[in-house]
């Protein structure tokens, strides 16, 4: 998933001998950091240790594998269970991470661990794949073109981390800025009934994980609602992540946003997105991306007005 080429290619080695492909454990990180370094450039820790905590946390929707030889650790795989972000309506798994010794990258190592993370989602009844590359990593696009990818019917939408100009004149603003706060765990059941109405599917298990995730799990809280007259009328769920998909910098990820279609045109999706975007800022966080389905026109129209911009990545699909 490294979107920047290894610094250095050595020299193959010798083929590897009783390659064995396991789960990924606690003690394998110090060799995962390493050996992700040889192709980065640059340490992850903080990624891999959020990561593995995850999957210790629910096991259940996560897909962590380590090639180990006589040598040692020799690749790793690092795969979540998603469903419902960017309006996903199935269950996929999202291949964020993946490496190998760069000594060995033409033993079919990747391959291998790809083929132990399909086998797994067979057994338990997934059959799509997704991931994310940048069109620049020549040697990652290959693989993917390989592997039976394609490409999928989404774009990535980008922007910088600065300001929000203020709402234009023609907009019916009552008052601005509305109440902006951050998420609580009160709110699940308006988050639930606007998502009902703009969508028009109930998905409490969706929501149940994502505020599970952004009140228990993470560490930085960037999830936000917006109220209307005291009541919640809007919300944005986000994440910061420091390394999927081979990402070397710090990004938030936007995977939710929802305005109760009832008060459109308060400026209320603007006011929840300025201030998720003041927050990130102190944060030091650079970038706010999102996925969007090539089809979501109001969506894509919304966020370009916005100043979010075609991302340099693409995104791909594999049914299994």
């Amino acid at each position: 998933m490294n979107p920047t080429p290894a610094p250095h290619t050595p020299a193959p080695a010798a083929p590897l001998t009783e390659v064995v492909l396991r789960p990924l454990r606690p003690e394998d990180l110090p060799a995962v950091v390493a050996l992700d370094r040889l192709s980065s450039g640059t340490p992850r820790l903080p990624y891999f240790e959020k990561r593995l905590q995850a999957a210790l946390r629910v096991p259940k929707r996560h897909y962590q594998f380590a090639l180990t030889s006589g040598k040692g650790l020799v690749g790793f795989l690092v795969a979540r269970v998603a469903g419902g972000e960017y309006g996903r309506p199935e269950e996929v798994v999202v291949l964020e991470a993946l490496g190998v010794d760069p000594a060995h990258r033409r033993d079919g190592l990747a391959r291998r661990m790809l083929g132990g993370l399909e086998e797994l989602m067979r057994a338990h009844g997934i059959n799509a794949l997704v991931t994310q590359v940048d069109w620049r990593n020549h040697g990652m696009m290959q693989f993917i073109d390989g592997a039976g990818f394609s490409l999928a019917p989404r774009f990535i939408l980008e922007r910088e981390v600065d300001r929000i100009p203020l709402p234009s004149a023609d907009e019916d603003i009552e008052k601005w800025p509305p109440l902006v706060r951050q998420l609580k765990a009160a709110d699940f059941d308006a988050v639930c009934r606007i998502d009902r109405k703009i969508t028009g599917v109930d998905r409490p298990e969706y929501f149940k994980r994502k505020f599970d995730e952004v009140l228990q799990q993470s560490a930085i809280e960037v999830s936000l609602v917006v109220e209307d007259k005291g009541l919640v009328a809007g919300f944005a769920m986000a994440r910061v992540d420091f390394g999927d998909f081979g990402r070397l910098e710090a990004a938030a990820s936007l995977d939710t946003i929802g305005v109760d279609p009832g008060l459109a045109r308060k400026g209320l999706g603007r006011a929840v997105l300025s201030q998720m975007i003041e927050n990130l800022a102190a944060l030091m966080v650079e970038r706010l991306e999102t996925e969007v389905d090539r089809e979501a026109y109001e969506l894509q129209k919304f966020l370009g007005a916005e100043g979010f911009k075609t991302s340099q990545r693409l995104c791909f699909t594999k049914k299994i």
